[in-house]
């Protein structure tokens, strides 16, 4: 959808009179211009309501002779309606994301110009219907903040873009279990307010639904309010990874995108994985540094400093069957994936069985060395500091599998410098695998073992790639990552 000349509306709010000038551009976004020179008020003096802000604050902008004027790129439009007449238009300002509506009744345009311009603002805006949500809040992930987070910042955006929403907030370990395995399925997504571990426990109450297949259907979306944040930091990149306002902004409008799943054999019972596993230090930084969860995700730091002064071994036999071993091949594929290529989200009817409920096959590539710690998973970012998958993607069929070996203290503590933007991939002592399945099989039985942040027993357990049998809510067609 193109304009085929530049439109220049006006919006005159009939409260105060202000008018609003808006500019939509043809490829960026929107100039908003207003001359009210209470756009930023002094204290005490009277609102402008086309201006206000939800949280009852004016966005700062550049004034020039009582101009004030601020650009809007597309993806920060919440919403843009047309009601008997009057454009109602919501924004979210770059910087402090304030959530700023602006409303009026168009001036010098036809019925006719007016309809036009409201939906090529939604069409570059990529505005949806309204979705209909599925919220579930964990008051107790990360530093306790989410309830806050919800109320303070995510709902006012989401009820600002039109969703439906059905919150609920977790009231017991294992809730997001039962409510995922009962949940209707006629949710557009399941908005996880939380750290990673409730998604966990969605996928898995899914396998459980009465139609798994339909059910991992349903999308996820993550807004950021645990530890690690591992996943919303891969889903909307590095810079915006604990941005509340942008992962809402997400669940409003991101698209959906296929997502790899993991089936984990263990113990004659199946679980499923969407994000890491780990044994050996990996592990215990997750599981062992759970006392720590209220220094947010400088914990998993002081876990890896505290686990290099044991520098105990990961005692254990890994098989892998392996399709790539090639780094350099990992970084081509990597980089010929573009943010914006079309999305292909295959149908999944049924699914499927345990392979590998055996263990490991003659043709798995056994690994022998001293090992420091193996780690499994799909996701560049394992925390906003951590980059340990760094040519991960969201669906290309393959579990990235990385094995540390066992090197000095010192080697371990140079490895931290560089540790955000993935540049342990190089060092020759990691070997990293593309692989289809993998095999665990503890020796020391009292080391720890997790996945997606939830510990395991220390017994054999057996990891195989489900393509793309799961869902994420998305700006981008791919993880939100650059190396």
């Amino acid at each position: 959808m193109t304009m085929k000349t530049k439109m220049i509306f006006q919006l005159k709010n009939e409260i105060d009179n202000n008018i609003t000038v808006i500019v939509p551009d043809e490829e960026k976004g929107l100039t908003i211009r207003t001359s009210d020179p209470k756009m930023h008020p002094k204290k005490n003096s009277r609102s402008c309501t086309s201006c206000i802000s939800k949280q009852k604050n004016y966005q700062q902008v550049d004034s020039d002779g009582g101009i004030k004027e601020t650009y809007i790129n597309y993806w920060r439009v919440v919403n843009c309606s047309l009601d008997q007449g009057i454009i109602s238009l919501s924004v979210l300002t770059p910087g402090h994301n304030s959530l700023l509506d602006f409303s009026g009744i168009p001036i010098e345009l036809s019925t006719e110009e007016v309809d036009k311009v409201v939906q090529y603002i939604r069409f570059k805006s990529k505005l949806r219907t309204c979705r209909r949500l599925k919220a579930l809040v964990n008051p107790v992930g990360g530093t306790g903040k989410a309830v806050i987070y919800w109320n303070e910042t995510v709902l006012p955006i989401l009820r600002s873009s039109g969703c439906y929403i059905d919150m609920q907030i977790l009231e017991y370990k294992g809730h997001a279990f039962e409510i995922a395995k009962k949940l209707l399925l006629n949710y557009d997504a399941v908005v996880c307010v939380s750290g990673d571990g409730i998604m966990h426990e969605v996928l898995n109450g899914f396998m459980y639904h009465e139609t798994p297949s339909d059910a991992l259907k349903t999308p996820l979306c993550p807004i950021p309010a645990g530890s690690g944040n591992g996943i919303s930091v891969c889903v909307l990149g590095e810079k915006d990874g604990f941005d509340l306002s942008m992962a809402a902004l997400n669940a409003a409008k991101g698209q959906t995108i296929p997502l790899d799943l993991f089936s984990i054999w263990q113990e004659r019972k199946r679980t499923i994985s969407y994000l890491t596993q780990a044994g050996g230090l990996m592990a215990s930084l997750d599981v062992g540094t759970e006392n720590l969860r209220w220094m947010g995700d400088t914990r998993f730091t002081v876990g890896y400093l505290r686990s290099l002064i044991k520098n105990a071994p990961c005692n254990c036999e890994v098989y892998v069957n392996v399709e790539e071993d090639n780094k350099h091949e990992m970084i081509k594929c990597l980089r010929e994936r573009k943010l914006d290529d079309p999305i292909s989200v295959p149908e999944t009817d049924t699914f499927p069985p345990v392979k590998y409920k055996n263990g490991p096959e003659d043709d798995w590539v056994k690994i022998s060395d001293d090992i420091c710690y193996i780690y499994a998973g799909q996701v560049p970012w394992v925390s906003r500091t951590f980059k340990q998958f760094p040519v991960a993607l969201p669906d290309d069929g393959y579990i990235d599998v990385a094995v540390q070996l066992n090197v000095s203290r010192r080697h371990k503590l140079l490895a931290m410098e560089g540790a955000e933007n993935g540049a342990m991939f190089f060092d020759d002592s990691l070997k990293y695998y593309k692989a289809k399945a993998y095999h665990v099989n503890p020796i020391n039985k009292n080391q720890y073992l997790a996945v997606d942040g939830e510990q395991l027993p220390p017994s054999p357990f057996t990891v195989e790639v489900l393509p793309s049998m799961g869902r994420l809510i998305s700006p981008f067609s791919s993880w939100n990552n650059q190396f």
